[in-house]
């Protein structure tokens, strides 16, 4: 069979024995591409839809992505086409990002993350991993998830409204994009509730740049008004305007789960269930030999910072993201960042080595923590 598959996704080989697997770069995927695959591997940036594929002989489309915004599952499911996507892959990754972007802001204002309270919004995958490691730390957590509550389903924290997320002192996204139903997500955060927010909140968003308003937060932002924030999403991706970014306090490519586990997760969880569409057994996959030692001791939270940083820093990506804004094509070098994005491990591949002050120690045990 013939698979199309998105460049930027690592660990393609395992398909290999299946058939011809050609690599396309994910925006350039078209009508004409899948005209005559059988199987369709994606990521976040590919539109899949009746206007792809209803031409192709497509019947297994894959995304190696948690959400699912931008594929139109009705229509898949009604033209007898079948869908995978990869929930959870990257959820230590984006965790590891939430963690390091709350210790660079709270400490560049001077307080300890500790002493904060947090909104988290979205109880799925990422966000109760989020929830649960911010506790460890010592902030006061609280949760939002109006589905999940309306289910009836209970989760680790108890869930509350929006309204009262806005008065944490920080609040971090993790919600699909949604633009139906009682609880739609597009603009989630507006005007009105950005600056309900006030000075001195902390802003994260780390799901997908049309929850907030961005047009609302630079306008804030630019008056002094709105919540230190950190963006790793934007509204008009892969466009990123640069009067916004020079007012946040940190601001990324759309990678805070680009992990070389998030990643090879991601994959390997669409070929499971490829495998598993075609009735063979699946291949399995070696594990990555662990990384070095890392001996630092943390007694505070701005030595936890600098651990952190000896696996990712993410000021460096603040930087490559202003410097691709000189570019001739900002959207094509939003792009190239993705695609050719430095290789970054999570924190349990490496071993830690040193002491740990009592008040930290559940926080490393988190990060440390087998997969």
């Amino acid at each position: 069979m013939k698979i199309i598959a998105d460049a930027n996704m690592p660990g393609l080989d395992v398909f290999a024995p299946h058939g011809e697997v050609i690599r396309v770069d994910g925006r350039q995927i078209g009508p004409e591409t899948v005209a005559d695959a059988e199987v369709l591997l994606v990521r976040s940036v590919t539109r899949v839809d009746e206007r792809l594929l209803a031409d192709s002989p497509v019947r297994f489309v894959g995304s190696a992505t948690i959400g699912t915004d931008h594929v139109d599952l009705k229509w898949l499911q009604q033209s007898g086409r079948h869908f995978a996507h990869a929930p959870g892959c990257n959820a230590r990754a984006v965790a590891e990002y939430v963690l390091q972007a709350l210790l660079l802001v709270s400490q560049g204002q001077g307080r300890r993350a500790a002493d904060l309270s947090v909104g988290v919004v979205g109880m799925g995958n990422v966000g109760s991993r989020v929830a649960r490691w911010l506790s460890a730390l010592g902030l006061e957590v609280k949760a939002c998830d109006p589905p999940l509550a309306a289910r009836g389903q209970t989760a680790a924290f108890s869930l509350e409204p929006l309204s009262a997320m806005l008065e944490c002192d920080v609040l971090t996204l993790h919600v699909p994009l949604t633009d139906s139903g009682p609880w739609p997500t597009r603009h989630m955060l507006d005007a009105n509730r950005l600056a309900a927010m006030g000075r001195g909140r902390i802003l994260i968003n780390t799901c997908r740049g049309p929850v907030v308003d961005n047009a609302a937060l630079a306008l804030l932002l630019d008056k002094g008004q709105g919540p230190a924030t950190v963006l790793d999403v934007w509204e008009h991706e892969p466009l990123v305007p640069a009067s916004l970014l020079a007012l946040v306090e940190q601001g990324s490519p759309h990678i805070a789960g680009y992990s070389v586990q998030g990643k090879e997760n991601g994959t390997g969880m669409v070929y499971q269930a490829f495998c598993q569409w075609l009735g063979v057994a699946a291949s399995e996959v070696s594990s990555e030999a662990d990384l070095p030692v890392l001996t630092k001791n943390v007694e505070s939270e701005a030595e936890l910072l600098a651990l952190l940083q000896e696996a990712y820093c993410l000021p460096d990506d603040c930087r490559r993201l202003k410097a691709s804004l000189d570019d001739a094509d900002p959207g094509r070098a939003f792009d190239q960042l993705r695609k050719q994005y430095p290789l970054r491990q999570e924190m349990h591949r490496w071993h830690w080595q040193g002491h740990a002050s009592d008040s930290l120690a559940p926080i490393l045990s988190e990060l440390f923590a087998p997969a």
